[in-house]
């Protein structure tokens, strides 16, 4: 059986043309490695290096898409929003290859344990990024509906803060699938209840202003979009953590609560 450590975040870097946003360039760091093993690896293995790949080749072009979308919002950057907009085609297709990659190994290979997991997992991880692309792009909207309604009403602060801190869960939730690390996957629970925080935050100041007067509901009413559309993102990044976990051990639900329990009741 292939040892999918192979593929291993080896850099990573921060691009400071890009707002200080810390992207993953997660899938080229793995090219070289995985080239030098190929003469190595059965048809079979090539197969699965390849669909982890291209999964963080995916994971990177979603990464970026969001970063630019919340970009494109704070600098109210209509250029930037539609080049969003025009990449969705691109991540739909990556998804759709990734699960045929996926089902074509698990039908002709068979494959059992480790494996099935993992090819599992990458299917569901692929779909809950396309999802990711998918709310990258409803922001890069909100940004093309705004531009009419002029400068925003108060400087964007908790919004922006809220899309960092997604983005930092993007990455690391990735990384952990990259290095079939379990330890930061469990984090994620923790770092999506900050998120549920900011909206909860965000919500009674957005629909405080939106009582103020009229003035204030378009802008506010779709800040509040994006807020939602962000809390979205956070739960789909906690899904990708749940299959990395189950990648790994098996669990399957790893953050659900065990009903309450009387001592001694549990493993009867």
């Amino acid at each position: 059986m292939l040892n999918i450590n192979v593929l291993r975040v080896v850099e990573k870097r921060r691009d400071h043309s890009e707002g200080g946003l810390f992207l993953p360039r997660l899938w080229f760091s793995v090219t070289l490695e995985v080239r030098s093993l190929a003469k190595y690896l059965n048809a079979y293995e090539r197969a699965l290096l390849k669909l982890g790949q291209d999964l963080l080749k995916m994971g990177d072009l979603v990464a970026a898409r969001l970063a630019d979308a919340m970009r494109s919002l704070v600098n109210q950057d209509a250029a930037l929003a539609q080049h969003v907009l025009d990449q969705d085609d691109e991540v739909d297709q990556m998804d759709y290859e990734l699960e045929q990659e996926a089902l074509e190994l698990i039908s002709l290979q068979q494959p059992t344990d480790t494996d099935l997991r993992f090819l599992a997992a990458a299917m569901r991880i692929s779909r809950d990024m396309e999802r990711v692309g998918d709310y990258a792009c409803d922001i890069a909207e909100v940004t093309l509906t705004l531009l009419d309604k002029g400068p925003y009403f108060k400087p964007l602060v908790d919004v922006p803060r809220m899309g960092e801190l997604v983005q930092a869960m993007l990455r690391k939730s990735l990384g952990a699938y990259v290095n079939k690390d379990v330890g930061p996957a469990r984090e994620m629970h923790g770092d999506d209840s900050a998120v549920d925080t900011l909206f909860r935050l965000l919500l009674d100041e957005l629909t405080g202003y939106m009582k103020k007067g009229p003035e204030y509901v378009d802008q506010a009413s779709n800040l509040l979009l994006v807020a939602r559309y962000l809390e979205r993102v956070g739960d789909h990044i906690v899904n990708i953590a749940e299959m990395t976990i189950f990648a790994q051990t098996g669990d399957r639900r790893p953050f659900k609560r065990y009903p309450a329990e009387r001592p001694g009741e549990r493993g009867r």
